[in-house]
């Protein structure tokens, strides 16, 4: 059974180059995912700055000589915090606080500080938390992306198996197709299409070897010449069509006579017949010879210009044997048309071995 490989192929590069997609995909997500979680770590960053400036306000309230330091301090961390990336709602916030810090720059109230303070540390709490809640909305849908990546990559397996699975069966299909096309072809090259038997294109090739397949396996042989008697009066007399009938159950008759092992039968041209036997004897052969006879008399053709007024058969038989074997083909057919042109002058509906 043969398979076309680039039909088989073509899936498998197909399926190959999807799991490579997704492995780039797969890969992309991740790296994704570490960026995320070094932004979500980064934020402690511009956290750190709030703690300073945190740090710094406590200061100015406990010690009056570091306000202007402090202040400059606080003023270059709140700086960079405020440049850093920020969603709209934390925007909102930070500008809110960004007021207040400026406002403490001209305001020397502990109290003020103190409020200061306490948004500070509010907008600390916020930013740990935004993060946290960023970073898990991103992580489900992260596990989301994966799980659908995967049933994807399933999917797409089993489309392929699928996919393989029908051209496998396909193919098997054609070739069966093709195998039985091939059959037929040389089934047809050797067979009549009339009566189905082997026709003479197949009896020439048996036939040119029968003497060298006897000699090398020590058998006795035969070939049987038949002809149907008075054949051209019974179409004249019942028409073509009628002819062609008789021919097929006459044929019928010859395989169900000889169906042995080495048995073959042939239409050799016309109401004209053959039957090589390969590996025989004659008492055997006589008792097919005889077989044939009452298989072809049971068929009651009706046939006006024949002695018995049904149709008949008359045959000339050659046996093969050792002194045979050097013959010529075209000795032993002539033998054969011998024999039956005797059965034939002797009144028909026999045989002449």
């Amino acid at each position: 059974m043969k398979f076309n490989l680039k039909l088989l192929a073509a899936p498998f590069i197909i399926l190959l180059s999807l799991f490579y997609i997704s492995f780039i995909f797969s890969s992309e997500i991740d790296r994704l995912k570490k960026e995320i979680d070094n932004t979500y770590f980064g934020n402690f960053v511009p956290v750190h700055k709030l703690h300073v400036i945190l740090e710094k306000y406590n200061e100015i309230i406990y010690d009056d000589l570091t306000v202007v330091y402090n202040k400059k301090t606080i003023k270059k961390n709140w700086d960079y915090y405020n440049s850093q990336y920020k969603t709209i709602k934390e925007r909102k916030i930070v500008e809110k606080i960004d007021k207040l810090i400026l406002k403490s720059f001209n305001n020397n109230s502990e109290n003020y500080y103190k409020f200061v303070i306490q948004q500070i540390n509010l907008l600390i709490e916020h930013e740990i938390y935004s993060a946290s809640m960023q970073r898990k909305s991103f992580l489900e849908e992260y596990n989301n992306i994966n799980k659908y990546l995967v049933y994807n990559q399933i999917f797409i397996l089993v489309f392929i198996l699928i996919f393989i699975t029908l051209i496998i069966i396909n193919t098997m299909k054609n070739n069966k197709k093709q195998e039985y096309l091939i059959e037929k072809y040389k089934q047809d090259s050797i067979t009549d299409g009339l009566t189905k038997l082997y026709n003479r294109k197949y009896f020439d090739t048996l036939f040119d070897d029968i003497t060298n397949i006897s000699s090398q396996n020590a058998w006795l042989s035969a070939f049987i010449m038949i002809d149907i008697d008075f054949f051209k009066q019974f179409n004249d007399t019942y028409g073509h069509d009628d002819g062609d009938t008789a021919l097929k159950k006459v044929s019928k008759a010859l395989n169900s006579t000889f169906q042995g092992e080495y048995e073959y039968t042939f239409r050799l041209g016309g109401e004209e017949f053959g039957v090589l036997i390969f590996d025989t004897n004659l008492q055997s052969l006589q008792a097919k010879l005889d077989i044939l006879q009452v298989n072809i008399k049971n068929l009651t053709i009706p046939h006006s210009a024949s002695a018995t007024n049904f149709l008949t058969i008359s045959m000339g038989v050659v046996i093969i044997n050792n002194e045979s074997y050097k013959s010529s083909i075209k000795e032993l057919y002539k033998l054969a048309d011998e024999k039956l042109y005797h059965s034939k002058e002797n009144g028909r509906n026999q045989y002449t071995i």
